[in-house]
């Protein structure tokens, strides 16, 4: 009995992408990747209205795929996702010629485990990864989407220039979410979706931009 699957060959396809590392990401980065994000969330948003989701997936699994793929194109390092070793798992760790040398860990939030951004648990956690796959901590890091999507003093600190140490091992890319909502004036949503411009998506980033993807790869370097 013959059998077609539209849904599985459609994520076949998405999956497909994330395996092609021949197509060359945008040449600012985060914008690209703040990009992917907003129009994922944006084809979300329409899903949600036209079939009655009222709750988004998560994307904590597709960020952190996305973030490995532009790793995998611009740097040709081996990139592996949730590699364990011992009782330990990073989301993202990095070899070179088969030696660690880098560890990532890549959240869109942090959800209800706001102790996270503590300094005797963000570095604790870091120092084990640190030790267990003999990286040096320099090289052991948190990759936040926003820094508003923790807590109101925790998003101030990207907002000024002063020195903190919390920036030396934690990096978000953006200020807001990468989310057609932060353009939205539309009141109920659940009933209404709206699509943007390239333009109008690209002065979001604009304003929302707190770093540069590619001084994290000159970081992992």
């Amino acid at each position: 009995m013959k059998i077609i699957s539209p849904i599985s060959k459609q994520y076949g396809a998405f999956l497909n992408v994330l395996l092609d590392n021949t197509i060359k990401p945008y040449k600012d980065v985060s914008y690209q990747i703040f990009y992917d994000l907003f129009r994922i969330r944006e084809f979300q948003w329409r899903y949600k209205v036209k079939f009655g989701r009222e709750v988004d997936a998560t994307l904590s699994a597709i960020f952190q795929d996305i973030i490995a793929h532009y790793l995998k194109i611009l740097t040709k390092y081996d990139i592996l996702c949730e590699h364990k070793q011992g009782k330990l798992r990073p989301d993202i760790l990095i070899k070179h010629n088969g030696r660690n040398k880098a560890i990532i860990e890549v959240k869109t939030t942090i959800g209800y485990n706001r102790d996270l951004i503590k300094e005797n648990d963000y570095k604790k956690r870091l120092e084990d990864l640190s030790s267990e796959f003999n990286v040096p901590i320099q090289k052991t890091f948190y990759l936040f989407e926003a820094a508003n999507n923790v807590t109101g003093d925790f998003a101030k600190v990207f907002e000024n220039k002063k020195a903190h140490e919390i920036k030396n091992y934690i990096f978000p890319l953006f200020h807001k979410t990468a989310h057609p909502f932060n353009l939205s004036t539309i009141r109920n949503r659940k009933e209404k979706y709206q699509k943007y411009a390239d333009n109008e998506i690209y002065e979001l980033y604009r304003q929302t931009k707190l770093t540069d993807f590619r001084d994290l790869l000159k970081k992992i370097n």
